[in-house]
C-alpha cells in the first residue's frame, strides 16, 4: 500500500481532487479526510485566532486518530487530504502572525513530530500549486463563512510558506501540480501508480 499525500494551501484544491481520485480508484484507494467542520474550535479560532490558534491546531491533529490506515492489503493507496506534518506550515503561518507564541509553537510542533514517528510515511505528495488570485476566488466563494474575510495578504503569506516546506521533500517523489493551468487526473493517477 502507498500512502500519498494530497498537499497545498488552504483552498487549493485538495478535497476535490481527493474525491475525483476516489471515484477514479474505487476499490483500490482509501483516504483521510481534513474535516474541518469536526474541530470544535474552527469558528472561534477564525473569530480571535490568537486566542484560539492553539486549540485549532492541537484539535486538527487529534483527528488523525479518528480514522486510522487500515490493514495492509486492504486498498493499493491511502490518501491524507493534508498530511499530518504539513499542518506544521498552517501552525508557522500563525506563529509569523503573532497568534502563536514560540513555545506553543513548539509544542504543536513536539507533539506532530512525535505523531508522525507513530504513523507509516508518505510515500509520495501531490502538491496543489495556486496563484494567491486563484486562492482569494476560491476562499471566498467555496461557502465556508469563517472564511470569508480572508484575503490577498493572507494567501500570499501562506502560499510563500508552502513553497518553502515544498523544498523540503524528496524531489523525485513530489508531482506539482499547476493548478491554475489545469492538469489531467491521468497524469496523477500515473504519478501515483509508478513504482
Amino acid at each position: 500500500m502507498q500512502i500519498i499525500s494530497i498537499s497545498g494551501a488552504v483552498a487549493a484544491g485538495k478535497t476535490t481532487l481527493l474525491d475525483r481520485l476516489l471515484r477514479a480508484l474505487g476499490p483500490r484507494a482509501q483516504a483521510h479526510e481534513e474535516r474541518p467542520q469536526d474541530n470544535p474550535f474552527i469558528r472561534k479560532y477564525y473569530e480571535d485566532p490568537v486566542r484560539w490558534s492553539f486549540h485549532s491546531q492541537i484539535a486538527f491533529l487529534a483527528l488523525y486518530f479518528d480514522a486510522p490506515l487500515p490493514p495492509d492489503g486492504t486498498c493499493d493507496f491511502y490518501f491524507y487530504d493534508r498530511c499530518l506534518i504539513e499542518n506544521l506550515v498552517l501552525a508557522r503561518y500563525r506563529l509569523e502572525q503573532g497568534d502563536l507564541t514560540p513555545e506553543e509553537y513548539a509544542i504543536i510542533e513536539k507533539v506532530a513530530r512525535g505523531m508522525e514517528g507513530l504513523m507509516p510515511s508518505v510515500d509520495k505528495t501531490v502538491f496543489l500549486r495556486c496563484s494567491v488570485p486563484l486562492l482569494v476566488e476560491r476562499l471566498r466563494t467555496r461557502g465556508r463563512d469563517y472564511e470569508g474575510h480572508l484575503g490577498v495578504e493572507y494567501a500570499r503569506k501562506l502560499s510563500a510558506l508552502y513553497e518553502e516546506w515544498l523544498q523540503t521533500l524528496p524531489k523525485d517523489r513530489v508531482l506539482v501540480v499547476d493548478q491554475d493551468a489545469g492538469f489531467a487526473l491521468e497524469d496523477v493517477i500515473a504519478f501515483i501508480e509508478r513504482g
